[in-house]
């Protein structure tokens, strides 16, 4: 069955993602390789011709989903009884494509819209969970297990949560577990800025609010969490397999810490 999507703002950004991920399985040595995204693609009903999905987000997206796979494989494999908060899932299918092991909760949260969407098109799983909400909303951390420890991943969300509101959904989740680790992308407050130029943004209607400068900046604000690693996209692996125009584009970039650090994931611990 097709679904028709009447997403607006923040949420239909999601199907960007979604088209990047199913671009990058499309290609002979794909990033991701996420079968499960070019499969949702055929079954949603969305003129992508107004978020004009390029090469440049297509690289953008799969090298960070890319690290941040391997940062929640790797900490799942320390932790295999923890809770997996994967917050603003929109239609990302890592609870699926990673091997979670089984003693794993893993809880995807987003919009109610959202959530209602992901019901029709992933299928149930053991051990997995959907909550429809706003992040920043208050009471849907309440029913959750405290006595395990989380890992707390968030890709392509904080750029769109007001600044208050997003440190506060950070010290909720920080006092409600006992220890763990949080991973996300954050942009830097001149993102924020020059957020209105944005192709994407302007179409969806969405707009940025939270930008993240130094990272050790969180610390001060959300007691116990402690930065432990920022990596720059630039530096992904498979920036070496793009053209020379990329590649000289890559290498000029990285000599400019503002423009290296546009695109970069943040890992905390607490």
């Amino acid at each position: 069955m097709v679904e028709t999507i009447q997403l607006t703002g923040a949420q239909e950004t999601l199907l960007a993602t979604l088209q990047a991920r199913a671009l990058d399985n499309r290609r002979p040595r794909p990033v991701l390789g996420d079968s499960t995204a070019e499969a949702l693609l055929r079954r949603i009903e969305y003129d992508f011709g107004r978020i004009r999905t390029g090469a440049k987000d297509e690289r953008i997206v799969t090298f960070r989903a890319k690290k941040l796979d391997e940062w929640a494989s790797a900490y799942l494999a320390g932790h295999p009884d923890a809770v997996v908060l994967h917050l603003g899932c929109g239609l990302d299918s890592r609870a699926f494509r990673l091997d979670v092991p089984p003693g794993v909760l893993w809880i995807d949260v987003d919009m109610p819209e959202v959530v209602e969407l992901r019901g029709k098109l992933y299928p149930d799983k053991d051990g997995y969970r959907m909550i429809g909400s706003s992040v920043t909303d208050e009471g849907w951390l309440a029913d959750l297990p405290t006595g395990r420890d989380v890992l707390v991943l968030a890709e392509g969300l904080t750029p769109y949560l007001p600044e208050a509101g997003g440190e506060a959904m950070l010290r909720r989740i920080t006092r409600h577990f006992p220890a763990g680790m949080m991973a996300f992308d954050a942009v830097v407050p001149l993102a924020v800025r020059c957020a209105r130029f944005s192709q994407l943004l302007r179409a969806t209607g969405a707009t940025f609010g939270w930008g993240v400068g130094d990272p050790r900046s969180l610390e001060m604000r959300v007691p116990g969490l402690r930065h432990r690693e920022q990596w720059s996209l630039i530096a992904a692996p498979q920036v070496a397999d793009a053209g020379p125009v990329d590649r000289a584009i890559g290498a000029a970039m990285r000599r400019i810490p503002p423009v290296r650090d546009s695109y970069r994931l943040l890992r905390y611990t607490f």
